[in-house]
């Protein structure tokens, strides 16, 4: 039996650097992405695209873009910085998105999808992705995102895809946060694809909380991504880690431990504390003290002019737990 596959989904703004260094300490085994990342920022350079330092090997760099020259620029630029996938995202149906011609509105335009992966693929060894959707507006039939992924596979060139598992409504007056509960899941479309396609991967997004449902989507598809879940209670990755990939359970005192550390270095280089510590809101998620290691959490900025921050961020794990 094949290694079955968990990712913590690319989120606009949150999953940086910092977001990916703390989500390593608490799991092995989960695929990990960057934030999503236009591919005029990279190539212009507005968005400081650091070098991959993950040990396992296992970190996307999710771009966004309609311009098959630079979506390969992009993808050649994320193998120099040892990316290890570069995942392209035609599945935002942000207004933004759909006014630009980019994000789930590509998906009526295949060609100039086919084109990219062919640049890529012949100027880049990256393994490539695509996250995508179900569909979108009336383009939402099963027959549609089937053509989809015939016409996007072919040759080989992409052969993971992820697919959130709803349809997307492309409409000025339906916000990003609606299409990520509207309309209802089609999780069948999912599994379908995986019997029509068994030389592909599929990995299954949208709507998933729990190990109970991750482990009953294993039994249909390659793999299971969570996004805000995971955000919101970080500590599930160790649960995940444990419970599915068998792996030691982690202790929060540990990670909160190897943080500090990581934010030391951090702040010699100048890095906002700030940015760091929002990532670790969540550990105590649903646990004692919660509310009481956020609130502390949030009065810490480069203010406080912390020197040791080890022993500060000892201070209040002991504070929280009594």
């Amino acid at each position: 039996m094949k290694k079955k596959i968990f990712c913590v989904a690319p989120m606009f703004k949150y999953t940086d650097r910092h977001c990916r260094y703390f989500h390593r300490l608490l799991t092995k085994n989960a695929f990990l992405y960057t934030e999503m990342i236009s591919t005029q920022n990279i190539l212009n350079k507005k968005f400081k695209l650091f070098k991959n330092k993950d040990k396992k090997k296992k970190v996307s760099l999710q771009i966004i873009g309609n311009n098959p020259e630079n979506l390969a620029k992009c993808a050649h630029i994320a193998y120099k910085k040892k990316y290890n996938e570069i995942n392209i995202n035609i599945g935002c149906p942000s207004p933004y998105m759909t006014k630009n011609n980019l994000g789930v509105s590509l998906m009526k335009h295949t060609k100039i999808i086919t084109q990219a992966l062919n640049k890529i693929y012949n100027s880049s060894p990256i393994p490539i992705s695509i996250k995508t959707r179900t569909g979108f507006n009336n383009n939402n039939t099963y027959n549609f995102l089937k053509d989809f992924i015939h016409e996007t596979s072919h040759n080989k060139l992409c052969k993971i895809f992820i697919i959130h598992a709803r349809n997307a409504i492309l409409n000025k007056n339906f916000s990003t946060k609606k299409n990520r509960t509207i309309p209802s899941l089609k999780y069948k479309y999912v599994y379908k694809l995986k019997k029509d396609f068994p030389h592909l991967k599929f990995i299954i997004n949208g709507g998933i909380n729990t190990i109970l449902e991750i482990k009953k989507h294993f039994k249909k598809v390659d793999g299971v991504m969570m996004g805000r879940g995971i955000y919101k209670n970080p500590f599930l990755l160790n649960k995940i880690d444990f419970k599915i990939f068998h792996e030691k359970k982690k202790k929060r005192k540990e990670i909160i431990k190897k943080m500090s550390i990581y934010i030391e270095k951090e702040i010699q280089k100048k890095t906002s504390i700030k940015s760091i510590i929002r990532h670790m809101n969540g550990i105590f998620y649903n646990k004692k003290g919660s509310k009481k290691w956020k609130n502390k959490l949030n009065n810490i900025n480069k203010k406080n002019k912390i020197i040791n921050i080890k022993k500060h961020f000892k201070k209040i794990y002991f504070s929280c737990k009594n």
